[in-house]
């Protein structure tokens, strides 16, 4: 819940962005996560293939490299996410906060004269 404050008799939210800077922060983590789970399932995948011959190898294999190229990477989807997502989010947020700031003050200086 946030926090609030009075000016003037209106209401004031307080928000705390640090969780948008968390959730940055744990989207890329999840990237690397991911992207460390591919390299294991390679590495698992090309011990079993060095093994492995003959067409059922080769189906297996036309079938892996099909599902990894589906895949793709997580890490575009996740920058599209961060940089179009949630950036605009946080700075939209920055902006209302400096904007209301602004007026904050002006309402401060108005009740002083």
């Amino acid at each position: 819940m946030a926090d609030e404050f009075v000016v003037n008799d209106a209401v004031f939210k307080v928000v705390d962005t640090t969780e948008i800077s968390k959730l940055q922060t744990k989207a890329q983590q999840l990237v690397q996560d991911f992207e460390d789970l591919k390299t294991e399932f390679n590495r698992i995948n090309g011990a079993l293939l060095d093994t492995w011959e003959g067409e059922g190898a080769d189906e297996y294999k036309y079938e892996t490299d099909h599902i990894l190229e589906k895949i793709g990477d997580m890490n575009s989807a996740v920058d599209a996410l961060n940089t179009d997502g949630i950036s605009n989010v946080r700075q939209s947020i920055s902006d209302m906060d400096a904007e209301l700031g602004e007026q904050i003050r002006k309402m401060a200086n108005d009740e002083e004269e």
